[in-house]
């Protein structure tokens, strides 16, 4: 049964992808003539990561796992933890707020190696940071 589920979720997140590459990404982004990558570059890649995942989620479907306690319980803190994390960027801004948020989400999934956290806590937001701010030119909250 986990192997249909599993297919048929790769199938809309293959879907989904395609289709935001095909339609959202036209429909919504602007071109422009400056900047040292064109607006639409980036979610382009993106879209085309979620459709290749899609697509190895279909052909390779995940091994069956045993059912962990209290699942949803840690599903609402993350969601929790990321409905904070949007209102705290939101008002403190993306220098402020990333760390912290990528830290929180890195313990709630188990990773305690020093250099992993230290890597995604600051490494992460400013790799974004740099692509969004320098590559893009755009500006964030």
């Amino acid at each position: 049964m986990q192997n249909l589920t599993d297919r048929i979720a790769g199938l809309l997140i293959l879907a989904l992808g395609l289709f935001v590459f095909a339609v959202l990404i036209p429909w919504q982004v602007e071109t422009v003539e400056y900047g040292a990558m064109h607006p639409e570059t980036m979610p382009k890649i993106i879209a085309v990561i979620i459709a290749i995942s899609g697509l190895v989620l279909m052909v390779r479907p995940a091994p069956a796992i045993t059912t962990i306690h209290m699942l949803w319980l840690r599903m609402a803190m993350f969601a929790a933890v990321l409905f904070a994390g949007l209102f705290a960027l939101t008002r403190f801004g993306f220098i402020y707020t990333a760390p912290p948020l990528a830290l929180a989400i890195m313990l709630m999934i188990g990773e305690r190696r020093p250099f992993w956290l230290l890597l995604g806590t600051a490494g992460t937001p400013l790799l974004i940071w740099f692509t969004v701010a320098y590559l893009l030119e755009r500006p964030l909250p």
